[in-house]
């Protein structure tokens, strides 16, 4: 009998630390989703037509955002929270966005290494 006791008595704690964990990881993914917010602010600026972008301008995002980047990398890997959760607060859209960036440097440093070819 003390022994089922024990084991219940575990199991509540357990129980209560992984809720304990998931309110802590809900917190931070709201905190997440605003500093997304703000990525996805200042990459508009960056793609607006009548700004033409430099490279040096795709790095300094890249590496102002790269601990978001890190921290929704590690909210999705935590089994204590919901994919959808996450996703419904925009973190997809932003590891998306991130990709974007990637590319999108990519693109500009393929383009400014192509000679233009003469006739």
């Amino acid at each position: 009998m003390p022994y089922i006791i024990t084991i219940a008595t575990i199991a509540v704690i357990l129980a209560l630390l992984a809720f304990m964990k998931h309110l802590k990881l809900k917190a931070s993914a709201r905190v997440c989703a605003k500093e997304a917010k703000r990525f996805h602010e200042r990459l508009q600026k960056l793609s607006d037509p009548s700004h033409d972008f430099t490279d040096n301008e795709l790095h300094r995002l890249k590496m102002e955002f790269a601990p978001l980047l890190d921290e929704v990398n590690s909210l999705y890997d935590s089994l204590f929270i919901s994919n959808k959760y996450l996703d419904e607060l925009g973190l997809g859209d932003f590891l998306e966005e991130r990709k974007l960036v990637n590319h999108r440097q990519y693109l500009n440093n393929t383009n400014r290494t192509q000679k233009p070819q003469t006739p």
